[in-house]
């Protein structure tokens, strides 16, 4: 049996967006969208008739530790604001680890139209801190053993390139985009397919393969038994859907590093360690994305 010291597909799946991944033109229309829940042909009613004028400056501030994202989107949300004089000098970066009471931007211009963009911005960096922070405390854990995480599609939708952006700041690793990126045969798939045996698999996943025009191919499993069939019929990797610690285990010491292994299915905080132990390539979890909490972050005035 060839044993090689790493799967060929590895480098495949060790990919994270960087802000330069990130086209401007695919999120200004959501920008537009969240401004627009703000501001109306109204405008800001209380900041007029409260009578505020002038220029002033003010800061961004961490209200606790975390790690930051979110920083390079302030200019395309104040280029958004029509006629807005507001101009910002960010002095932290996305990804950076911060303590409470950091200041992480300035803000200056007048004073109105800082409060009429205060909350849009406040919005997306407290929500896209939550995710980085969460997942730089999975993959702090998972670093430990040489395991990296992966996200999932489980995204907020419209927000997806925005918080897989967040996930690679806080240390994780991006899982396909869409649906087009790589081939991941499901359980729906192979039940779609009618395929319920080792020999219908080996033959599905063979005939796939020779049509993937070298895409790579994963396929989920959820039982041990199906882990040397899909190596022997070429998968480039195999989702352990739902295995405990112990069978996933199992999995690392029959595929000898020959395929890529991601471990998957309600794995927590709380119980990634346990996952990690067991040592395969990666740990696949919305958990960073669809369950953390929004960062308190706040802005005053200098």
């Amino acid at each position: 049996m060839l044993v090689i010291d790493q799967p060929l597909a590895l480098s495949d799946f060790q990919k994270r967006l960087s802000w330069r991944d990130v086209d401007p033109a695919k999120i200004l229309p959501l920008l537009k969208i969240c401004i627009s829940e703000d501001i109306d042909k109204r405008g800001d009613i209380t900041s007029r008739i409260s009578g505020v004028k002038g220029s002033g400056l003010a800061a961004i501030v961490a209200r606790e530790e975390m790690v930051i994202c979110g920083i390079n989107l302030i200019p395309l949300i104040i280029n958004q604001f029509e006629g807005s004089s507001v101009k910002v000098d960010n002095i932290k970066f996305d990804g950076q680890k911060i303590s409470s009471g950091t200041e992480i931007a300035y803000l200056e211009g007048k004073q109105k139209d800082i409060l009429t963009i205060e909350r849009t911005i406040l919005n997306f960096i407290q929500r896209l801190s939550g995710i980085s922070t969460l997942t730089n405390q999975f993959s702090s854990i998972l670093s430990k053993y040489q395991v990296g995480l992966l996200d999932t599609r489980k995204t907020t939708p419209g927000h997806r390139i925005l918080e897989k952006y967040a996930t690679g700041c806080g240390g994780g690793y991006n899982h396909r985009m869409n649906l087009s990126d790589r081939i991941l045969i499901k359980d729906n798939h192979l039940a779609a397919n009618q395929i319920d045996s080792e020999k219908k698999l080996f033959s599905f996943l063979k005939k796939v393969k020779q049509i993937s025009n070298n895409l790579i191919l994963e396929v989920e499993i959820d039982e041990i038994k199906y882990l040397e069939t899909s190596i022997e019929a070429g998968a480039d990797a195999v989702l352990l859907d739902n295995f405990t610690p112990e069978e996933v285990k199992s999995a690392v010491s029959i595929n000898e590093n020959r395929i890529v292994l991601e471990a998957s299915g309600g794995i927590t905080l709380n119980s990634i360690e346990k996952f990690a132990i067991a040592k395969p390539h990666f740990i696949s979890s919305g958990a960073p994305v669809h369950s953390s909490r929004w960062i308190d972050i706040g802005l005053d005035w200098k």
